[in-house]
């Protein structure tokens, strides 16, 4: 459970209480959630430093803004862009990865103030729909979709969540959910995934939604939040109680909404449950046929930096089913680690920063002289490929933990290929007309 400080609402609560020592007790505790303005967060983050911000700092020009009349904080926002766009250009690149506060003494959380300004930097107008338009997924099509749709992936021999609520309670418990990029551009892989389940007695459904992060770091809250509130209907409809992610950062999002409702469940840790009760094919014990590497290290998901549990369970998986494998740690890792530069959609406002913050990985991963980068989020393991890919005499091995357990390789060159032919083909002008 994250540390956070007592709201107003509760503070009224305790007072109504007639209790000084109570209302005593309420003030310390706060306090020591209150930043101290040490500066830790700004030595350990270039966008702070680059506006001489820290994380308290961030906090009370939010309240500042948030104290106004409601019909005086948006020209308030926009006179301080005016005024200090160095403040603007470093709230718009924070990637949210929380590395800043993650050693943070008072437990300020400067990840989830950032996505607020973010909510008003859309209100101000200060952030063109243009850039995350293509990845608005609430919409019918979004950049997602439309690849399935134009290359054909789809996954009929599968319950889908629509189909199992359709169908009401019985049916299945559990749902599968891969993210938007597995379920997009890895169906193989996607696949002998879902058939491991069925192998593993699981009655289970496949949801190929997002988790609505992109809508999160538009500062489209209201709008991410109709979406899991339609994922949970359906999960509702279905009778589903438990819910396996792929990545932490959708099980992150997802815990916010119906976290006390429904059981949300790393599948690394499902898979570690699990693999004893899957029958062994040839070659494939316990349901796995692990691609061959002689030695791996774990980059651990920053929305796995506060449990660990994605990454305790990866590391154990790769030590019983890749038992050849040599695991080595990178410097930077569980708590510690860092961000691979593509949280809060920050490449399509510095291209810069993201390509600085990979390859800032990548070094640090060749420095432990594994052959093998191991990611957990999807996106990750997008963002690891795609500068590989554009500077190969620089690269490392890169596979997401369910690449190497159940030997299926994402060809991430085919998937960048079609990603940029699929503007120019026949799907060309109907992409355009619909996602822009």
């Amino acid at each position: 459970m994250e540390n956070r400080k007592l709201t107003p609402e509760e503070l009224d609560q305790l007072a109504r209480l007639d209790s000084p020592r109570l209302d005593m007790l309420a003030v310390w505790a706060n306090k020591q959630l209150t930043c101290s303005h040490c500066k830790r967060c700004t030595l350990r983050c270039e966008v702070l430093k680059s506006a001489a911000l820290d994380a308290g700092l961030v906090e009370e020009g939010y309240q500042r803004i948030m104290a106004l009349a409601p019909e005086e904080r948006i020209p308030a926002v926009q006179r301080l862009v005016q005024e200090r766009p160095d403040v603007y250009q470093a709230l718009r690149r924070c990637c949210f990865c929380g590395y800043c506060t993650a050693a943070c003494r008072h437990h300020v959380l400067a990840a989830d103030r950032m996505r607020d300004w973010r909510a008003l930097f859309m209100e101000a107008g200060l952030m063109p729909p243009e850039d995350s338009k293509s990845v608005m997924v609430d919409n019918e099509w979004h950049i997602f979709n439309a690849y399935r749709a134009v290359y054909g992936i789809y996954y009929p021999e599968f319950v889908s969540l629509a189909q199992a609520a359709e169908n009401g309670p019985g049916l299945v418990d559990t749902v599968f959910f891969p993210g938007c990029s597995l379920v997009s551009y890895a169906p193989d892989l996607t696949r002998k995934v879902g058939a491991w389940l069925t192998r593993a007695g699981v009655a289970w459904a496949l949801s190929d939604d997002c988790c609505g992060s992109p809508l999160m770091s538009a500062g489209l809250f209201d709008r991410a939040a109709g979406l899991r509130e339609r994922l949970l209907g359906q999960m509702r409809a279905a009778g589903v109680t438990r819910m396996l992610t792929v990545c932490p950062g959708c099980g992150e999002e997802f815990a916010e909404t119906f976290g006390d409702e429904i059981d949300i469940v790393p599948l690394p840790e499902f898979l570690l449950e699990k693999a004893g009760s899957v029958p062994s094919d040839e070659g494939a014990p316990n349901g796995f046929a692990p691609l061959e590497t002689s030695s791996v290290t774990v980059f651990d998901s920053c929305h796995d930096r506060a449990d660990g549990r994605h990454g305790a369970a990866i590391r154990e998986l790769l030590r019983r089913y890749l038992p050849d494998a040599r695991q080595v740690e990178m410097d930077h890792r569980r708590r510690g680690t860092l961000c691979c530069g593509a949280g809060g959609a920050v490449a399509s406002f510095d291209g810069d920063i993201t390509n600085r913050r990979v390859w800032r990985v990548i070094e640090e991963a060749r420095k432990t002289g594994a052959e093998t980068l191991v990611t957990m989020c999807p996106t990750c393991t997008y963002t690891v490929a795609q500068a590989c890919l554009e500077s190969p005499g620089r690269a490392i091995g890169n596979r997401q933990y369910l690449e190497l357990l159940f030997g299926e390789a994402i060809d991430w060159a085919q998937v960048f290929d079609q990603l940029g032919s699929m503007w120019t083909g026949e799907y060309g002008p109907w992409l355009m007309q619909t996602l822009y």
